[in-house]
């Protein structure tokens, strides 16, 4: 189901081998982002390993499906200025779609590969980083059945009639904190590679070497998010699920280089952000590399847990214990959060 609510914007109807495509796609890009030697970077490889030939297979049938819309919509481009389109209203249009958007705002100029680019992000880094979230907010709300109801009290008051807009979206501030608690449990990805392309000198960090760090040109360098967002220096009661804890100030004078917790650093920002934290809090990365559809994906994660809250009570099948969690290029279940739904009167 989480599936269906992400892939609907983009195709309508999708044949079940792009499902399997973008799954194996996925899959690959764990197995890259986890293994020791890149082998598939070696000649001929891409050939002779079995997996690798599934990899450009799969790529192909994305690619191939992704232009085949993409020239659709760039053929059914009715206008051409720019500030009618962006008064547009896309809700009442038969097609609408990200990628009409898209389409409609670059241009009908605008390079065929730039806009796949655009699309193949938000398909397969916003795909299963969306469930993940969702399936960890679910797995933590069901073991807490008062913040369940609580986030359940909220939807009720603000979703009267059942529908939801961008005003009701700003009044369910409990249901997005629940989102960012479950980011900064469970963030997506849990680690964050950037190389450097020139030497450069990181700084020593808190109980680290005073002279910092020399980093030569090329080094890669791993961010461990996951263990950033259950520092007992920046969170309290770190592995605990307290959504409550975005809302209240915290700053530590004996960190040095950390300016704290403050809500109100960054005004008017629906979600809790890097600036906020100091960049103790890193879901979505920060600076000029920041994921580009983190207000996307937020947005989207907050209106299919209210959706799913509103019409239906949550409870775990089975032990939490039980739920085993397996790390790659997202933090996921092993096999799946199997749970009871049972419908609200």
């Amino acid at each position: 189901m989480l599936f269906c609510l992400f892939c609907r914007p983009f195709f309508g109807g999708v044949s079940m081998c792009i499902v399997q495509a973008v799954y194996g796609t996925l899959f690959e890009a764990e197995h890259r982002s986890t293994f020791y030697i890149p082998y598939w970077n070696l000649p001929l490889t891409q050939w002779i390993v079995p997996r690798q030939r599934k990899f450009r297979s799969d790529l192909k049938v994305i690619n191939d499906c992704l232009d085949d819309l993409i020239k659709n919509a760039k053929e059914t481009r009715q206008e051409a200025d720019v500030e009618k389109l962006q008064q547009r209203d896309y809700s009442s249009l038969k097609d609408a779609s990200l990628l009409r958007f898209l389409v409609d705002m670059r241009g009908a100029d605008v390079d065929d590969r730039q806009l796949r680019d655009d699309l193949m992000t938000m398909l397969i880094a916003g795909h299963e980083t969306t469930a993940a979230v969702l399936t960890w907010s679910i797995f933590l709300l069901a073991q807490n059945p008062t913040k369940m109801r609580k986030a359940q009290a909220e939807i009720d008051s603000v979703l009267i009639d059942g529908a939801i807009t961008a005003e009701k979206l700003k009044k369910l501030e409990y249901i997005r904190l629940i989102i960012v608690e479950a980011l900064r449990l469970y963030p997506q990805p849990p680690l964050l590679i950037r190389r450097s392309l020139r030497p450069d000198k990181l700084p020593g960090g808190y109980n680290g070497a005073k002279e910092g760090y020399e980093i030569p040109a090329g080094t890669d360098i791993f961010l461990s998010i996951y263990n950033l967002h259950r520092s007992p220096y920046f969170w309290d009661s770190p592995n605990e699920f307290e959504p409550e804890r975005f809302t209240v100030p915290k700053k530590d004078e004996n960190i040095e280089g950390w300016a704290g917790f403050d809500p109100d650093r960054s005004p008017g920002a629906m979600y809790p952000n890097e600036i906020i934290a100091d960049f103790a809090f890193l879901p979505f990365g920060g600076g000029p590399r920041k994921c580009v559809g983190d207000q996307f994906a937020l947005l989207e994660s907050t209106v299919a847990l209210a959706l799913l809250l509103q019409k239906f009570d949550v409870e775990l099948r089975g032990s939490p214990d039980e739920v085993e969690m397996v790390t790659g290029a997202t933090i996921h279940t092993k096999n799946g959060l199997w749970c009871r739904l049972r419908k609200r009167t």
